[in-house]
């Protein structure tokens, strides 16, 4: 075999390898957008945080999500996703964000939701959905059920899980953070303008502090490959290219 068919050889194992170690493989779901989510992801209340972002393939690539969902009832799951380049290429910034939320509507909001469609129950919904980016817990603050604001000795207000849900700041990734009451009516704020809310100091998302310190990352598919390669060259002794006069 000459030099020539053994680099050709060469790149086709390559290829192989990173397809072979590509999650399309194993039939991942296609999520394209923020669209599917509400027919994917069962159940509520429920929030989808973004993992991970990750991208496989050497020439056609791949694009791949990485998400916790974090239920109010059960243990979380992780889940891994395709997705379009577009979508993917959009959520670059958003790691750590709950991308989708969906949250049941209390007693006194349905009461109001009824009133407002003329007790026409057959249009109202039961819970409510959004697709905004926003940080994680967000669904959950200012909602009786799950905790109450707990006023500190400085006078700030501060959002307090009840017992039963004091795990959910070690499922959102905070560590010691403690979302204010300045936080949540600046993230009210965003919402209504339909824009992703990344903390007051930008403590959330991919370059957020919080994040970055409590969110550790997954292992990249490709490495696996590229590692694989480098141990098949040392195998083989692929001699270096010479060029001949």
């Amino acid at each position: 075999m000459n030099k020539i068919s053994l680099y050709v050889l060469l790149i086709l194992i390559f290829l192989g390898l990173s397809k072979s170690f590509s999650p399309s493989e194993q039939r991942t779901p296609y999520l394209a957008n923020e669209q599917v989510y509400s027919d994917f992801f069962q159940g509520s209340p429920l929030s989808v945080i973004l993992l991970d972002s990750f991208q496989t393939g050497f020439l056609i690539k791949t694009y791949f999500h990485k998400y916790k969902i974090v239920h109010g009832f059960k243990v979380p799951e992780e889940v891994v996703v395709r997705t379009s380049k577009k979508y993917w290429t959009k959520n670059l910034a958003n790691k750590g964000l709950s991308l989708f939320r969906r949250k049941e509507l209390n007693y006194e909001k349905r009461i109001e939701e009824l009133k407002k469609n003329k007790y026409q129950s057959e249009i109202s919904q039961s819970h409510e959905e959004s697709n905004l980016p926003m940080p994680p817990g967000f669904i959950y603050l200012g909602d009786r059920a799950y905790g109450r604001w707990r006023l500190e000795n400085s006078g700030r207000k501060v959002w307090s899980f009840h017992r039963a849900y004091r795990h959910f700041p070690k499922l959102f990734n905070w560590g010691t953070f403690r979302p204010s009451y300045d936080f949540y009516e600046r993230g009210k704020i965003y919402v209504n303008q339909e824009k992703p809310f990344y903390g007051l100091n930008q403590e959330f998302g991919t370059n957020g502090s919080i994040t970055s310190e409590h969110l550790e990352d997954t292992l990249n598919v490709n490495q696996k490959s590229i590692d694989l390669l480098k141990h098949f060259k040392t195998l083989f002794q692929i001699p270096p290219w010479e060029k001949k006069s």
